[in-house]
């Protein structure tokens, strides 16, 4: 077929056909001469007394010389019979001795260790050899030492000095244990005992004469009971330094105009008995600020720069005490701020 294709055509096509199809063939018997006789595929690995020899007879191309050396004809399937009878059933690889690589490391230093590594090898059993001595094995630590010099270096804090902590409370708020009464350690005072008729009349039970409330002092100790205190505490805290803030450096002095005193109400004659006459009551006609500055209720419960801050105090009174009055009440109260914790059903009053 492709000898008819090349004979057809006439002229220079015909002729550069035929000249295509002579090299083709020309090609073609060039490879089938260098064909290999036999398959080129691996043989197995030769194991035995002498591989060298059986491999040697093998090689067909092996020198003459070589193959009267090796008392081996040229390869053919009798060779081939021959030399497979000699190489083992199992013909896996079989594995290397000893390491595959090995590295020395350095350890000089204890600071400074370069890695080794390793490749795993394996024993004439096919199992994990042991992990290598590591180069720091044996070594001890050292603790380190420090001297007074050395020291002195560093960046710790140096010891506080003495009373630091007393310009600080903790984070909760707390204060000393250290003079507190009635279970509260921002109250301070001196524990006194019951006198009078409680009850009936003129007198306290279980009183206690406070001189300072959540660490702002009491121009003169004031005579109560502990209800009282507690309640001037929580009033001090959450409404009187709220509401001066940091003017003036804070709140320093509450100035008492009354506390204890057996009378009545606004010193009435045939009246009914006053809550001050309980120990239940205390009145504050001033707040004195750090920076010496003083807000008097008289004077600054309507003026422009305080009036603000003073109603916001008179109204935080109103809960931890059952009756506040204030220059707005009556004319008794335009120059204090009275307190009290007489409780009543309809709730607080607050004048």
């Amino acid at each position: 077929m492709t000898l008819e294709r090349c004979n057809a055509g006439r002229g220079l096509t015909g002729f550069i056909r035929l000249g295509f199809c002579a090299a083709l063939l020309f090609s073609a018997s060039i490879s089938a001469a260098e064909a290999p006789s036999a398959s080129l595929r691996p043989l197995p690995r030769v194991t035995g007394e002498a591989p060298e020899r059986a491999m040697a007879a093998i090689d067909s191309t092996a020198p003459k010389e070589t193959l009267e050396a090796t008392d081996a004809t040229p390869f053919s399937t009798a060779t081939a019979a021959g030399v497979s009878a000699r190489i083992d059933g199992d013909i896996r690889p079989r594995p290397r001795d000893g390491l595959f690589h090995e590295q020395e490391v350095a350890a000089d230093s204890r600071l400074e260790v370069t890695r080794m590594v390793t490749r795993i090898h394996f024993n004439a059993d096919m199992r994990p050899t042991e992990r290598p001595v590591h180069p720091l094995a044996g070594y001890s630590v050292i603790q380190a030492s420090a001297s007074a010099a050395s020291r002195a270096e560093t960046t710790y804090p140096k010891v506080r000095p003495a009373g630091f902590g007393k310009l600080f409370r903790n984070r909760a708020g707390g204060y000393s244990r250290k003079g507190a009464i009635c279970g509260v350690n921002s109250i301070k005072g001196t524990v006194k005992a019951s006198f009078g008729n409680p009850g009936s009349g003129c007198g306290i039970s279980n009183p206690v004469r406070v001189t300072s409330i959540a660490g702002v002092k009491l121009s003169q100790p004031a005579t109560i009971d502990c209800e009282t205190a507690k309640a001037l505490n929580n009033w001090v805290e959450n409404g009187i330094k709220p509401a001066i803030g940091r003017k003036g450096g804070g709140v320093k002095e509450l100035k008492v105009a009354a506390h204890y005193v057996c009378r009545n109400r606004n010193n009435r004659s045939g009246g009914r008995l006053s809550e001050h006459a309980k120990g239940h009551a205390v009145d504050i006609s001033a707040i004195r600020l750090n920076n010496g500055t003083e807000l008097t209720v008289a004077k600054d419960w309507r003026s422009r720069k305080w009036s603000k801050a003073m109603r916001q105090i008179h109204r935080a009174a109103c809960g931890p005490f059952g009756t506040v009055l204030g220059p707005n009440a009556d004319r008794y109260h335009q120059d204090h701020f009275h307190v009290d914790t007489a409780r009543y059903r309809s709730g607080s009053y607050c004048r």
